[in-house]
């Protein structure tokens, strides 16, 4: 059963770039590094281009999931920016900031760009205010979705410890042109527990996206039983206004620990939710990976007992 997001591993050519980022300005801790063992493995696991030779695992002590681990594949060519979510593929990933303005301000110092100034607005269909600013992690590719912390409202590392200022991964965010078969495969193949379903449109998300006036997005978020972070969320992509290419390698794959690795294999078997490796065994114990049909892409292993 899916119970939240573990690891986003982060495949990029060069690590050091966001070594600066995550460790030094967001507070992200090394929990371990070293080279790759059996990379041809690795990268049949991630769908990668070329093996992977190293990697390191960033933690927030204390956090139940939403680690980041960066894998250096050399040569990996450097992705378009994310731009709009008119393609489906890996999007963003959310944290929540406890300062925002601070943080985004020591962030803005080390040059990295932001896509517009911060916008608050209501979480639809609550009266939840959100505040939230979008950097462009031009690295991987992605989006990060910086939104003001809460207490009491928001289930992250910050309750747990004051003297941090960010959070861990709290969400991956995948785009998808097919949302209901996105839905249905979280819900009824991964086992996840869908939350939120609705639409983000609206003066302030056209403005934290550069959306055209009037555009919008379905979306769905999902978590487990006992709402380990990070949760997984698909938004319906929007429609380009000229083709893009698709994405040439995974660039962010979801790792989450499975209660039935076995099962789980089995049904992806048909090949119906999109091309599987099986189980595979590593050093690191059973993995199996998904390229999934609906933009995203997972790294599953077999959850320890009692976790």
């Amino acid at each position: 059963m899916f119970d939240g997001i573990d690891i986003v591993v982060l495949p990029v050519a060069d690590t050091e770039p966001l070594l600066g980022l995550y460790v030094d300005a967001m507070g992200f801790e090394i929990v371990e590094e070293g080279p790759v063992e059996d990379p041809e493995t690795w990268a049949g696991l991630w769908d990668l281009p070329r093996p992977p030779t190293s990697s390191v695992l960033l933690g927030k002590h204390g956090s139940k999931g939403g680690w980041i681990r960066l894998v250096a594949v050399p040569g990996l060519p450097r992705p378009d920016a994310a731009g709009r979510p008119d393609r489906p593929g890996p999007y963003a990933l959310d944290f929540y900031l406890r300062d925002p303005a601070a943080t985004e301000d020591m962030i803005a110092e080390r040059g990295w760009t932001f896509v517009a100034d911060p916008v608050d607005y209501l979480l639809p269909g609550t009266e939840y205010p959100v505040r939230e600013r979008m950097l462009d992690q031009t690295v991987s590719g992605l989006r990060h979705a910086f939104v003001q912390y809460r207490e009491g409202r928001t289930r992250c590392v910050l309750g747990e410890r004051p003297e941090v200022d960010v959070s861990e991964v709290n969400a991956i965010v995948f785009a998808t042109g097919d949302l209901p078969g996105a839905r249905a495969f979280v819900e009824d193949v991964l086992g996840g527990r869908v939350y939120f379903s609705d639409r983000f449109d609206g003066p302030a998300v056209e403005r934290l996206l550069g959306l055209a006036s009037g555009e919008g997005f379905d979306a769905v978020i999902a978590r487990g039983p006992t709402s380990r972070n990070a949760r997984l969320e698909f938004v319906q992509h929007i429609t380009p206004a000229e083709p893009r290419p698709p994405h040439a390698y995974p660039r962010a794959v979801a790792g989450c620990a499975m209660n039935d690795l076995e099962a789980l294999a089995a049904g992806f078997a048909s090949g119906d939710h999109g091309p599987s490796t099986g189980v595979i065994e590593t050093a690191e114990g059973p993995q199996l990976g998904l390229r999934s049909r609906y933009g995203a892409c997972f790294q599953f292993w077999q959850r320890s007992p009692g976790l």
